[in-house]
């Protein structure tokens, strides 16, 4: 006798109209006009992070900020993104995806404003953190929106913001200080000018949202498993450490290597084009991953390599951060794979549409809360040590931790099969 299936609480909806699966174009938006909105929104989700640390040397020098400080406003992208993004999805569900979109790009404006004008430490504390709100937002709501609109063509779409993402960071550390310097300004205009960047994606973004109207108006989203019930996957905690763990490398460099090669005898332009370096290697690298992640039976060797190459970048810096520099800023860029490393395989351990999102939505949280304290940590070490060879030591041990983490995943596995109630039902 052959059992009936049950009834998987979580499946996608089989029905859906053939013009939305087929077609770019969803109801009465363009999308041509999502497509440029999209990618005009990835290309300001770094600048703005990527900015202060360029001009961190010259902040301190100007206010007087400790090394525990300065590492608490460059933890502030990660805690922000862990905290304030996960509200993302309640607020789509009560104004609209596109709603909540428009508010994030009118918060990003406002808080490179508030950071950049209004003087006094809080000030800038305060705009940062409303900045980072609307790239939290955007961080989260951003791949529903693609396989909402663009639902035959995710992967290219994904990877075309992913490339764009990464560009703005690269752009971000690279030209913040001479163009601070060519107008002939402090650090507060260096941060600030790109508000101006953030007001380019106001427009195409407020014609969306006239485009589509009222919320009801778009076919909703895939139904997604509760987040909570990711708690108890081994696979969604091994996604949120090696997430998490590559973000905490990511932002600690971004952040503090112009500080660390001042101190080593360059100067603030020389160690702001070495993070420009660092991040643009990520450019191509971002474009490459995800094909070859999805033609490989595991990922050992890429997560093996990655990690190599961040530890001959770390030690590279420990015992001569002054010669060859660059090369230790490419093995530090090819080490940052990691992150579409990340980003694919979130895609590869989940069954469906829904559980991608629930799985996004866990391992971006929990992962970035644990990246939080790696900024704050380098800089408290490096107060307390007096130099950045401690500092870079723990860089060393963590990347191995994250090899470990990330051998554990690397072979096909769901989170859905940790989960009984979720598991596939047998005929």
């Amino acid at each position: 006798m052959v059992r009936a299936r049950r009834e998987d609480p979580y499946a996608e909806p089989v029905s859906r109209p053939a013009a939305t699966a087929r077609s770019p174009r969803v109801g009465r938006v363009p999308g041509w006009l999502v497509l440029v909105s999209i990618l005009i929104l990835a290309f300001n989700l770094r600048p703005a992070v990527n900015a202060l640390g360029a001009v961190m040397p010259e902040l301190r020098a100007d206010t007087g900020l400790s090394g525990g400080a300065a590492g608490l406003l460059l933890a502030l992208p990660t805690l922000s993104f862990a905290i304030l993004g996960i509200g993302a999805p309640a607020l789509a569900a009560r104004i609209g995806s596109h709603r909540t979109v428009l508010l994030a790009v009118l918060a990003m404006i406002g808080g490179q404003l508030v950071r950049s004008l209004l003087p006094g430490i809080p000030m800038l504390f305060i705009g940062s953190v409303l900045t980072l709100a609307g790239i939290a937002v955007g961080n989260v709501l951003l791949p529903g929106l693609v396989r909402l609109h663009f639902p035959n063509s995710v992967t290219a779409v994904t990877a075309g913001y992913t490339v764009l993402l990464t560009s703005g960071g690269a752009i971000g550390a690279a030209v913040t200080l001479p163009l601070e310097r060519s107008f002939g300004g402090d650090w507060r205009l260096g941060i600030g000018l790109w508000a101006l960047l953030a007001g380019l994606a106001l427009l195409p973004w407020i014609a969306t949202v006239i485009a589509v109207g009222r919320p009801g108006n778009l076919q909703q989203g895939p139904r997604r498993i509760p987040v909570s019930q990711l708690r108890r996957s081994r696979v969604a905690w091994a996604m949120a450490g090696y997430f998490g763990l590559q973000s905490l490398q990511a932002y600690v460099m971004f952040g503090w290597l112009p500080e660390i090669l001042v101190d080593a005898g360059m100067t603030d332009q020389q160690g702001a084009f070495q993070v420009f370096i660092l991040a643009a290697v990520g450019i191509p690298i971002a474009a490459i991953v995800p094909w070859l992640l999805g033609r490989m039976p595991n990922a050992r060797v890429p997560m093996t390599a990655m990690a190599l190459c961040y530890l001959g970048g770390y030690l590279g810096l420990i015992l001569a951060p002054n010669t060859t520099t660059w090369l230790w800023s490419i093995l530090i860029g090819l080490g940052g794979g990691a992150f579409p490393t990340a980003l694919t395989l979130i895609a590869l351990r989940a069954r469906t549409p829904g559980g991608t999102i629930s799985l996004s939505a866990f391992a971006q949280s929990a992962g970035y809360l644990m990246a939080s304290a790696g900024p704050i940590l380098f800089g408290l070490l490096h107060d307390w040590t007096g130099g950045w060879t401690w500092p870079l030591i723990m860089l060393c041990a963590l990347v191995v931790v994250h090899l470990f983490v990330g051998l554990t995943i690397a072979r096909p596995r769901y989170f859905e099969d940790d989960l009984p109630a979720l598991a596939p039902a047998t005929a």
